[in-house]
């Protein structure tokens, strides 16, 4: 069973014959190395994409030239470049790989005929949209509300196992603190 198989499998109101048009709809697996980019940064993206394994990270270039880290995407887990997806214009955002990837890509277009002909298919889009979107919302709480200590606590529990394998610097980026202070922060509560 794929990676994929397995995560479609865990919503239970996905019949075996539901899993099997979404399977067949992923057309593309990209295989990429660190720093190799998925979507870049004003491309028009329309892809919705799974990752099987490994890490990408999805960041913005900020006013002096810094990349900052809005998200990652991780083994098991949907992404897309969600602007551009929805609204068909550039992206406002690149994607790019962490570690060595795996990553199946399905069209928006062929999402659409699968939302429109099945409706256990049309009730997890919406459900998966919803928790992202919920999901963000969190993270937009999180930052606005809680120290720079419980940020990093909160990926602890969220996302600890990217600690050991990605760089500390993407992480402190995504915490919105400098790379020092999430040195303080872990060598205080070790």
């Amino acid at each position: 069973m794929t990676a994929l198989e397995m995560k479609l499998s865990g919503f239970e109101r996905l019949s075996k014959s539901s899993i099997n048009e979404l399977l067949n709809a992923w057309e593309t697996v990209r295989l990429l190395k660190p720093k190799e980019s998925l979507v870049h940064f004003n491309q028009q993206d329309s892809n919705l994409y799974f990752i099987a394994k490994g890490c990408v990270r999805l960041f913005v270039i900020d006013s002096q030239g810094e990349e900052k880290n809005v998200g990652f995407g991780y083994s098991d887990t949907f992404i897309t470049s969600f602007q551009s997806f929805v609204t068909g214009k550039p992206s406002l955002l690149s994607i790019e790989s962490v570690l060595d990837s795996e990553v199946w890509c399905v069209p928006k277009q062929r999402i659409r005929e699968l939302i429109h002909s099945n409706k256990e298919i049309s009730a997890w889009y919406q459900t998966m949209i919803e928790l992202t979107l919920a999901g963000h919302i969190q993270r937009q709480i999180e930052l606005i509300t809680l120290s720079p200590q419980a940020r990093y606590e909160v990926f602890q529990q969220r996302s600890g196992h990217l600690i050991n394998a990605i760089p500390l610097k993407l992480i402190a980026s995504y915490l919105m603190m400098t790379p020092e202070t999430l040195s303080r922060i872990r060598a205080r509560i070790s």
